[in-house]
């Protein structure tokens, strides 16, 4: 599929058929599902190196790729390439720069984004129909990913274990991983997986080391390619059509530049910054004391499933493992939507000098406090049924004043170290901390028409979470594999 990655050492393509900026979940898969039918020229241009190819679970053990997750400091690849103000989007809310991205560090959950976040109006019409129902013959876009993903792990995303718990329904989560026998370690699906395979068609070329100073615009507006750095020497790549899956702030940045001054945003400002809102608690139980019905699960360990009250746009989540210590831990939480609002942004300064500086702010509002509410009480009723079907009694939940945990990395791994049962431990995620930022250039939008195009910028498309319209509750790795895929049959013309 690919020719080898590495450091341009002043050679790469003049130009390409195709020109995919960011070498991550979006920008890869895009360029696999377009090499399939496509017989142009492909190029992903990536700003980190190629580093290897293993999933930071499968490479390390659970202590240190931990510390690498919640601790930046700890990872090499990891930059921030924009400036964080005011709510959130500092911490380990950032970029993951080599070749993968974030496929290297993700956990494999392949959700839907929810029926209620997809019916309202937010998403085009054509873009939910493309998701979820078949066409001319072919499966939905959210099964044909899932198909992938399946080929991959050999067989279905779960074994379709539940439980029932306080009158709901817990399902296994489906994650497109592969476990080491006998051992914790693990890896998720990334499309480096067969990156290399010469069994498949088309052909891809992937340059490393190329950081994307901006996009670079005929005297018609159109986009014509892209201007790159290395080691402080600058080109232009030219293309005929240009993708960006470089993240939601950098492909907020590169959009910004590209617009015309009197563009469809007429500022240097793009509104709707979300991020998900992710809260909950820790806590362990003797091996006598385990819930009847997490007891078949806690030495295998699993991740489950329920929807969240109704009305609190969230998941319910329970995580259940035995530590080193013997005792069998919970981990419950809530993941919810974040509603967008014009005060979560990406801006940039214009000015003479290419990049222009980047600034990423959140915005914790009223329906986001209500939400938080609504989760805290839900978690509050989780902790009591544990406790009664475990017939102990522990201490009560204990949540901090506003939203955010300064001390995240060690509230949310507090279960690892546990020797005592019955002592919670809660945590909430300050914003952008989940790295699902999202929704600065939503499809069918001011500046994204449906077709992920640009509108003041023909040949220039977005892929990633910064289309979503809504982001609903779920994690949003399958829709936007789904969208990239979607996109790869915009570009090559076999769109169903």
């Amino acid at each position: 599929m690919t020719t080898p990655c590495g450091t341009p050492n002043g050679i790469h393509p003049p130009s390409a058929d195709v020109l995919v900026v960011g070498g991550g979940l979006a920008g890869l898969y895009l360029a696999r599902r377009m090499a399939a039918t496509h017989s142009g020229s492909i190029l992903v241009v990536e700003a980190g190196p190629d580093a290897g190819h293993g999933h930071l679970r499968w490479e390390h053990d659970r202590e240190k790729a931990d510390r690498i997750w919640l601790d930046p400091a700890s990872d090499p690849y990891f930059r921030r390439p924009y400036h964080p103000t005011a709510t959130g989007f500092d911490g380990i809310s950032g970029l993951r720069g080599r070749l993968g991205g974030r496929a290297l560090y993700w956990g494999g959950v392949a959700l839907p984004i929810e029926p209620w976040a997809l019916a309202d109006g937010s998403w085009p019409a054509e873009v939910v129909a493309d998701l979820t129902m078949p066409r001319n013959g072919e499966p939905p876009l959210y099964d044909s990913v899932v198909a992938d993903l399946e080929k991959w792990a050999g067989g279905p995303l779960c074994a379709g274990r539940g439980f029932e718990l306080g009158g709901r329904r817990f399902t296994e989560v489906p994650r497109a991983v592969l476990a080491e026998e006998g051992s914790p370690r693990w890896r998720a699906w990334s499309p480096l997986e067969d990156l290399h395979d010469p069994a498949r068609p088309g052909a891809v070329s992937v340059r490393c080391d190329l950081q994307v100073v901006a996009v670079v615009t005929g005297p018609d507006g159109t986009a014509r390619g892209v201007l790159v750095e290395h080691d402080g020497e600058r080109t232009v790549i030219g293309a005929g059509r240009v993708v960006l899956a470089a993240g939601t702030v950098e492909n907020s940045r590169l959009v910004l530049q590209a617009l015309p001054p009197d563009g469809a945003t007429g500022t240097a400002s793009l509104p709707g910054l979300v991020d998900k809102l992710a809260q909950g608690f820790v806590t362990a139980f003797a091996p006598a004391a385990v819930p009847e019905q997490l007891r078949p699960f806690a030495e295998a360990g699993g991740l489950f499933m329920a929807p969240g009250p109704a009305g609190s746009r969230s998941n319910l989540f329970l995580r259940v493992y035995t530590n080193d210590h013997g005792l069998t831990v919970v981990d419950c939480y809530l993941m919810g939507e974040q509603t967008r609002d014009p005060s979560g942004r990406v801006w940039c300064e214009p000015g003479p000098e290419l990049p222009w500086p980047t600034f990423a702010a959140g915005h914790v509002g009223e329906a986001d406090r209500r939400l938080a509410g609504d989760q805290r009480r839900e978690l509050r009723r989780m902790h009591q049924l544990l406790g009664g079907q475990a017939n102990t009694t522990a201490a009560p939940l204990v949540f901090e004043d506003g939203f955010g945990s300064a001390d995240l990395a060690g509230r949310i791994t507090a279960g690892d170290s546990m020797q005592v049962p019955g002592q919670p431990v809660t945590y909430s995620f300050p914003l952008g901390w989940e790295q699902h930022e999202a929704g600065t250039l939503p499809l069918g939008g001011a500046v994204v028409d449906e077709r992920a195009q640009v509108r003041a910028v023909p040949g220039l498309y977005v892929c990633g979470p910064a289309t979503f319209p809504r982001t609903g509750a779920a994690n949003p790795a399958l829709t936007v594999l789904a969208l990239a895929a979607r996109l790869a049959g915009e570009l090559t013309g076999a769109r169903r």
